[in-house]
């Protein structure tokens, strides 16, 4: 049970990756498959509901990429703010990350629930994983916080919303996204106290 799932998943991603939400079809991908579309929609009731399962599959994938190094990470609220940004701009220089959000926008005022669901499930995702250390680095220094969930927001909007903006027009390297994520983070420390 648990492979065909695997295998739905993964022929369904590359479908998708390969041929953008309008052209992939769930009869290709059970075909492919060599199951029944009954079968499918048994598991998946729309292309929606399949596309949001890859999504979670792929932040869940992403996540466990992203979190070896998270024992390395010590309580000091900088280094893991920087290390968040960071974990930010590699996600944005996967190539299988660019082309969900080629979807996402080609498909939002369409498919507003396909936007949602990757907001749901990355964004939100790495909000909660920020605002949750500002909340104990708070208790921890002693420096209230007054609404880390905003903080945290703040800090991924400005790297999302930078990257979308300048990579319409020119490449963004990995290097130079990060080095925006290490500015947005001085800026951020540097106005601590009215956090």
């Amino acid at each position: 049970m648990e492979a065909i799932e695997k295998a739905l998943i993964a022929t369904a991603r590359r479908h998708f990756l390969e041929n953008g939400f309008d052209a992939s079809a769930m009869e290709a991908i059970a075909t492919e498959l060599g199951v029944s579309k009954s079968t499918l929609y048994g598991r998946y009731p729309s292309k929606e509901a399949l596309f949001h399962a890859i999504v979670e599959d792929a932040v869940a994938r992403w996540s466990a990429d992203a979190a070896r190094g998270d024992a390395e990470l010590t309580d000091d609220i900088e280094q893991r703010l920087r290390h968040h940004v960071r974990v930010i701009a590699r996600s944005h220089d996967n190539p299988e990350v660019q082309a969900f959000q080629r979807i996402i926008v080609s498909t939002a005022r369409r498919f507003p629930a396909l936007a949602r669901s990757m907001h749901e499930v990355g964004s939100l995702y790495i909000i909660a994983i920020i605002a949750n250390d500002i909340r104990a680095a708070a208790i921890r220094d002693g420096i209230p916080a007054r609404d880390p969930d905003e903080i945290a927001t703040r800090i991924v909007a400005s790297m999302t919303g930078w990257y979308l903006q300048q990579s319409l027009i020119r490449p963004i390297g990995l290097a130079e996204f990060e080095r925006y994520g290490d500015r947005t983070v001085d800026i951020i420390m540097a106005a601590r106290a009215i956090w």
